[in-house]
């Protein structure tokens, strides 16, 4: 009788079982007395490819929420921070108004209705400076008689002078050589020297000169009669003794005080100005102390098509609603 022999697992046939193993395919036994490892039925391979395929389309389908998902929160940070970049750039966007928004040295903020419509001559003054930068960096020159004035003075009055029109008095745009040439929106070469670009006068509005209206607290209106660049804020009385000077001054009517707090704040600055005793005659300056500069001033809300391409010289030489031509007079232009 033969002994039955034993035969130990090679290497490779381990091998071929722990596959066998892994993969759940059945380790067999060839009639040769090799070992080998079943290949996979076509049953169980359909199912890895099925397999394969839920597990490409979750990923799909995680990456189609994602993405949704993502899309969805940056419209949402979009429609949270629109209305906050909109109000930045206009805070009065809301308004069917040309607003003109002043900021102060003082921390204040003073915002006015420009009346373009009404007062078109002297609220597109205003609008076409201001726009220019004209106002910033300037000082609240005077305030008494229920008005607080400004309108290119660069620094306070520090001597005196008979002659209202005598800016010598202290520095102003309208003397500043350097300046009055960077001025672009005048043309250098439309004048005999630069300093005869504020030289110009212009013509009250037919309602604009409505006492009514000009001696009502919050009102801005513009001194047409001898300037070019002066206006000033009606703020009311306080009982002060008038100079006879100032009752002589001619206005005409730009806006109103967009609000309560703008009055209020124009009072508070009329309310510290003090005599200048170091003016010795003449006229008798009570600036704001101490010095209160507008550090800007904005205007929003304006008609592109009008101030798109707008043309100063063009317009003022034009006739106002009434057939009347704006401008008097402009000394040294060519």
């Amino acid at each position: 009788m033969k002994q039955k022999r034993n035969y130990s697992l090679t290497a490779k046939e381990r091998k071929a079982k722990r596959y066998a193993e892994q993969n759940k395919t059945p380790y067999r036994v060839s009639a040769s007395g090799g070992n080998h490892v079943a290949k996979p039925s076509s049953k169980s391979a359909s199912g890895e490819q099925a397999m394969l395929r839920d597990q490409r389309q979750t990923r799909r389908s995680a990456l189609i929420v994602g993405g949704v998902i993502a899309v969805a929160v940056i419209l949402i940070i979009v429609a949270l921070i629109t209305p906050v970049i909109l109000f930045v750039i206009n805070p009065y966007r809301g308004y069917k108004d040309v607003i003109a928004r002043f900021s102060l040295s003082n921390g204040m903020i003073l915002e006015y209705v420009i009346d373009e419509d009404e007062y078109d001559t002297a609220a597109t003054n205003f609008i076409f400076l201001a726009t220019n930068k004209y106002f910033d960096n300037t000082v609240f020159y005077d305030a008494q008689g229920g008005w607080l004035r400004f309108g290119g003075y660069e620094s306070q009055p520090t001597d005196g002078s008979s002659n209202l029109s005598d800016y010598k008095r202290s520095r102003h745009h309208a003397q500043n050589t350097d300046y009055c040439k960077n001025f672009s929106a005048l043309p250098n070469n439309r004048f005999n020297k630069v300093t005869d670009k504020f030289g110009y006068r212009l013509r009250a509005d037919s309602d604009g000169k409505n006492k009514n209206m000009l001696e009502r607290a919050g009102s801005l209106a513009y001194r047409y009669n001898d300037t070019a660049t002066e206006f000033q804020f009606y703020y009311g009385d306080f009982a002060e003794t008038v100079p006879g000077e100032i009752k002589g001054i001619e206005c005409t009517m730009v806006g109103h005080a967009l609000n309560d707090d703008t009055i209020k704040n124009i009072q508070a600055i009329a309310r510290t100005a003090k005599l200048n005793t170091s003016i010795s005659s003449g006229y008798q300056w009570k600036p704001p102390t101490p010095t209160i500069k507008i550090e800007s001033v904005k205007v929003y809300n304006l008609n592109d098509s009008k101030w798109k391409n707008f043309d100063f010289l063009k317009y003022v030489n034009g006739n106002d609603k009434n057939g009347s031509r704006r401008l008097t007079s402009w000394v040294g232009i060519n």
